[in-house]
């Protein structure tokens, strides 16, 4: 993996030593190699975390007047260098980026039909420009325009170094606090800097400027396999996706929770390495201060343990003390550009620091859920939702806004628009009813907008420690197919995702299949809580704080100092009342830190 920063020159110079600064801040995301290739019409910057074809991979990469910037992996590389063979067209190395390279001069915009695989990258031929971003948007990539020009970058850190200055305005504050911490496609928290959408590619050059085209969607397709049929041919593109997301030059290690998606990976990867490495996360005080609620019903750590010695991996628990996860909330803050999801954001960072030492590659099970309609939401009262069913409590939030910002903001009017759009971009047939299309709208939200957020999250926490992470359930085939099978083969028995159950039943251990499904761990510590008040409680000591500016201060202290936690989690399934407080201390700190000015 990598980091990868461009500015087009049609009407301004770059700036030098601005470009390479902003380039220098992506040195996580590349600390192997680095690389920069200034022309008459372009500038690119390259930090590479070196994965495959260690030798022959140094970027920019350029071929006459055609030059890469890349940053990810290709799944499918057999059958790419299979479409090049048929063009006549030969390859001097084995490495994806000299793949992708001569992919994009043979087939141009055409190629990226073919791709499978996460990735983000700039192509230039001649004085046209292409940016692109995968799918599913499992690598970021960010824009914005400056005197005409474009810029792109691989965080949003590389563009408020170049322009200088970061500003938010309306759109940006009903995004942080309505929408957030997730965000709504194609925006950021930032005035004039946006995000490429999944499965879209930007258009560039003098003639006809930015021009935005959706190379991917989703297709519905009327759906004929039985329940028998489809549990094997999940099994099969799950298997196939893991295998051949394992392709590496250096060693492969696996995220291992002792939740079912994990366990799968981490058992199917370990018949393909002698020896496998799993990690998994705990914290301090988790275990004297765990309390059961309907969706963490036990500690992972029991069942970790167990599939480690079921597959005979090497079992590293990591745990995470609550000085560091408090600490961390601020380092999450700057891998992030902005507030995240608190202590889980702060947990990855460290666990992803300890894979770091021994590992740059690691197999995940995050997006299981979105496409096996694992989330509460897809079978309680919440799927009847006509907004987003994982931003809860919205009348909540804008209650902790003071008058002038509950007025001017409107969250829910924002948010409520934001789903409108959102959900009638989900692919439907005109055969499917009522439930059918609830469930294909459903399933469309979580993968466009409830996935991104966490693929998101877990590139720029893990990328922070120079590890690169794949995602196996984000595979191309895996998706396109689960879009199109039925709610009742993924809802079965009333038990959540029972077709991912059926295909690895037998396979993985029988304690974990049956498990009903756990989300990703987040501190349960009594210590960690009280901490964070304080961390909040200094900042409001702080008068010219930003919390001043935009809150009922009053209604915060009253929610620090009330024992009652909140009914309903105002975000996701988990984050309540401690993760409300620590997502106010990170916004003091990021305003502090990024000297954020509010655009009146």
């Amino acid at each position: 993996m990598c980091g990868i920063v461009y500015k087009s020159n049609f009407y301004t110079p770059t700036r030098y030593n601005d470009f390479i600064s902003a380039c220098n801040k992506l040195d996580h995301r590349g600390p192997d190699d680095f690389g920069y290739l200034f022309t008459k019409d372009h500038s690119f910057g390259h930090k590479r975390l070196a994965i495959i074809d260690l030798e022959n991979g140094k970027q920019p990469m350029s071929i006459l007047n055609h030059h890469l910037i890349y940053n990810g992996e290709l799944y499918n590389m057999e059958e790419l260098r299979q479409k090049l063979k048929e063009k006549n067209v030969s390859l001097e190395s084995s490495g994806d980026t000299l793949l992708l390279l001569k992919l994009l001069m043979t087939y141009n915009i055409k190629a990226l039909d073919y791709l499978n695989g996460i990735f983000s990258f700039v192509y230039t031929s001649g004085d046209t420009v292409m940016a692109v971003r995968d799918m599913f948007g499992v690598k970021p990539l960010y824009y914005t325009m400056i005197d005409k020009d474009l810029f792109v970058a691989s965080e949003i850190k590389s563009i408020l170094e170049y322009k200088k200055e970061a500003v938010v305005n309306r759109e940006g504050l009903c995004e942080l606090l309505g929408m957030g911490p997730s965000h709504s496609q194609g925006k950021t928290v930032y005035k004039d800097i946006y995000e490429v959408k999944p499965g879209n590619v930007l258009l560039f050059d003098r003639k006809n400027g930015l021009r935005i085209k959706q190379y991917y969607q989703l297709k519905a397709y009327p759906f004929h396999l039985t329940y028998e049929e489809t549990v094997l041919k999940v099994r099969e593109l799950l298997d196939k996706a893991i295998q051949r997301q394992m392709i590496s030059d250096v060693g492969i290690s696996c995220f291992l929770s002792g939740g079912l998606d994990s366990s799968i990976i981490s058992t199917i990867a370990s018949k393909n390495v002698d020896t496998l490495d799993t990690f998994s996360i705990d914290y301090e005080d988790n275990k004297k201060d765990f309390q059961a609620n309907s969706f963490e019903i036990a500690p992972d750590r029991e069942y970790a343990k167990k599939v480690s010695e079921a597959i005979h991996s090497r079992h590293h628990p990591v745990m995470i003390d609550n000085e560091t996860l408090v600490e961390y909330l601020k380092k999450a803050v700057e891998l992030k550009d902005s507030p995240g999801m608190t202590d889980i954001d702060s947990s990855m960072i460290f666990l992803a620091q300890n894979i770091a030492k021994f590992y740059k590659v690691s197999l995940s099970g995050e997006a299981a859920d979105e496409v096996f309609a694992g989330y509460p939401w897809y079978y309680r009262k919440e799927k009847e939702s006509t907004t987003f069913p994982w931003i809860r409590n919205i009348k909540y939030k804008e209650s902790l806004l003071n008058e002038e910002y509950r007025k001017k903001l409107n969250l829910e009017e924002y948010v409520q628009k934001e789903y409108d759009m959102a959900v009638a971009e989900a692919p439907i047939l005109e055969k499917d009813n009522k439930s059918s299309i609830k469930h294909r709208q459903l399933c469309y939200l979580n993968i466009r907008y409830f996935m991104t957020n966490l693929l998101d999250r877990k590139d720029r926490m893990t990328m922070g420690a120079s590890l690169e992470v794949r995602v196996p359930f984000c595979d191309k085939e895996l998706v396109e197919f689960l879009y199109n099978v039925p709610y009742k083969y993924k809802y079965r028995n009333k038990t959540e995702k029972k077709l991912l159950r059926d295909a690895y039943e037998g396979i993985v251990i029988d304690e974990v299949v049956h498990r009903k499904k756990s989300p990703y761990p987040k501190s349960n510590s009594q210590k960690y809580h009280t901490m964070v008040k304080e961390a909040l409680s200094d900042c409001l000591k702080d008068k010219d704080s930003v919390l001043y500016k935009i809150f009922d201060v009053n209604r915060i202290r009253e929610i620090m100092d009330s024992k009652e936690e909140l009914d309903v989690p105002w975000y996701g399934q988990l984050m309540r009342k401690t993760a409300l407080l620590a997502y106010l201390y990170q916004i003091d700190y990021w305003f502090k830190k990024y000297n954020v000015r509010i655009e009146d």
